[in-house]
C-alpha cells in the first residue's frame, strides 16, 4: 500500500506542475476592447433637413423685407445735397428765372430768350374708336367688315391718321371723248378710290357714278361745251384733277 500511495502523490505533483503559471501551455487571453461602432450618416439623409432650413431662411428674409417696406414712411432717408445751380437759384424768390449773367428775368424777358419750333406733325388724341374697312373675301367693295385701327384716347402723330387717306390717282379715262350733249358711259381707272367718290367733267357733276373698287369708277358724262374738259375725282382724302382728260365734240 505504501508504494501505491507514493505513486498517487507523484501524479498529483505532475498534474499540479502542468497547471501552474510556469506551464508552457498557451494562456487564454481576453479579446481587446472595441469601441462602439460609429453612426454613418449619408448625404441623401441630409437633404430634407437642408431644404427645410433654406425654406425657413427665405421666409424669414421675406418677412423682414415686408416689415421694412411697411415702415418705409418712418425711415429717415437723407436727401441728396443740393447742386450748386440749385443753391444759386434759391437765393432769389421761388420760381424766379435768372439769365446767364445772373440778372433776374421777368416773364416777358424770359420768353424773349426763347425761339419757337415749328411743329410739322403735331400729336393728336383719338376721341373715339376708329376702324378701317376690312374685306375678308378680298373682293367685296366696300368692305363688309371692319377692324379697330385707333383706340379711343390713343395719342398718335397726325401723319399716322393722314396716312389712312392716300391721295387718289387718275390714270386713264375711256373713252376719252364724246358728244357735247353728254350721256357717254366712261370708265375711269386709277388708285385709292373710296366708296362714295364723286366725278365732275368741266366742273359739272357726272351721273350714275359707281365705285367698282379702289381702282375703277364708272359714270355718265354730263352735257358740256365742246372742247377739252378737266375730269376731277373727289374721294375721302381730297380731289385729284386730270387736266383736259375728256374732249366734247
Amino acid at each position: 500500500m505504501g508504494r501505491h500511495q507514493a505513486q498517487a502523490r507523484a501524479g498529483r505533483r505532475v498534474r499540479g506542475a502542468t497547471s501552474s503559471p510556469l506551464s508552457c501551455s498557451p494562456a487564454r487571453r481576453k479579446p481587446p476592447h472595441q469601441p462602439p461602432s460609429a453612426v454613418v450618416i449619408r448625404s441623401r439623409q441630409l437633404w430634407p433637413l437642408g431644404l427645410a432650413i433654406g425654406v425657413l431662411a427665405g421666409l424669414a428674409g421675406a418677412i423682414a423685407l415686408w416689415w421694412t417696406l411697411l415702415r418705409a414712411d418712418d425711415l429717415d432717408i437723407p436727401a441728396p445735397p443740393p447742386q450748386p445751380l440749385l443753391q444759386a437759384a434759391r437765393k432769389g424768390p421761388a420760381m424766379t428765372l435768372y439769365a446767364e449773367n445772373g440778372a433776374q428775368l421777368t416773364k416777358a424777358a424770359a420768353q424773349a430768350k426763347t425761339a419757337a419750333v415749328p411743329v410739322t406733325d403735331p400729336l393728336i388724341r383719338v376721341a373715339e374708336n376708329l376702324y378701317v374697312g376690312h374685306r375678308a373675301d378680298g373682293t367685296t367693295f366696300p368692305g363688309s367688315g371692319r377692324k379697330l385701327k385707333f383706340a379711343k384716347d390713343t395719342i398718335i402723330p397726325r401723319s399716322k391718321l393722314d396716312a389712312c387717306f392716300p391721295a387718289a390717282i387718275v390714270t386713264t379715262i375711256s373713252p376719252a371723248n364724246g358728244p357735247a350733249a353728254g350721256g357717254t358711259q366712261v370708265t375711269i381707272k386709277g388708285a385709292n378710290f373710296t366708296p362714295g367718290s364723286t366725278v365732275t367733267f368741266g366742273g359739272t357733276a357726272a351721273t350714275g357714278v359707281t365705285v367698282v373698287d379702289e381702282s375703277t369708277i364708272r359714270c355718265t358724262t354730263p352735257a358740256e361745251d365742246a372742247g377739252a374738259a378737266d375730269v376731277a375725282v373727289t374721294t375721302d382724302a381730297d380731289t385729284v384733277t386730270k387736266t383736259g382728260a375728256f374732249t366734247y365734240a
